[in-house]
């Protein structure tokens, strides 16, 4: 069974969703999930729940796409994942409907934005890290082997104290203790 959902949110406590209501309810929503809380804001309770409840050929319907995500970006992942998930989604003040052949091309232009979007990050990341590196700074994790605390453990273990002894009397890490005990043990501190 196919249900029509709405999806309604204003920014601030002091605005109305009336209007929005009113035309979510007279283009059929079965059920609208409303709510006022900044577009900037990472959680949106009743997008989620909405999220939550839609299902493949349910319909998503919002009255101004403006109001779906927190941004531009968000709101075109939105739109591509109720796409990918076969959820139809209509934006009543661009006239947008992904059943139809003009809301599928802009749908697949908004896709299109957003893969250009990401590809653009990754170059700007992948540049960064070059650029690091040819200043010569360390990236990712620090290197795994500290010849002190190696030490540190290496006498401490000698005196066959225990882990939580150790962590405790050098403020070495737990996981690091434990690695340096297994490295010393099997013999691999010259791999």
């Amino acid at each position: 069974m196919q249900h029509i959902f709405g999806y309604a949110r204003v920014s601030a406590t002091d605005q109305n969703l009336d209007t929005q209501l009113d035309d979510l309810t007279r283009a059929g929503c079965s059920r609208i999930f409303q709510e006022k809380v900044s577009g900037t804001r990472t959680r949106s309770l009743a997008l989620d729940e909405l999220l939550d409840v839609v299902r493949e050929g349910d319909v998503v319907i919002v009255n101004r796409l403006a109001r779906l995500g927190r941004n531009t970006v968000h709101t075109i992942q939105l739109v591509e994942e109720f796409n990918r998930c076969g959820v139809h989604f209509r934006a009543l003040d661009l006239g947008i409907d992904s059943r139809t052949p003009a809301g599928k091309m802009i749908i697949g232009v908004f896709s299109s934005f957003n893969q250009n979007e990401r590809e653009n990050n990754r170059e700007k990341s992948l540049a960064g890290i070059n650029l690091a590196k040819q200043q010569g700074k360390h990236l990712g994790r620090p290197a795994g082997r500290d010849a002190e605390k190696l030490s540190k453990v290496a006498k401490a273990l000698e005196k066959q104290l225990s882990v939580a002894e150790i962590v405790s009397l050098t403020g070495i890490s737990r996981a690091s203790v434990k690695r340096y005990r297994q490295e010393l043990s099997n013999g691999s501190l010259f791999r």
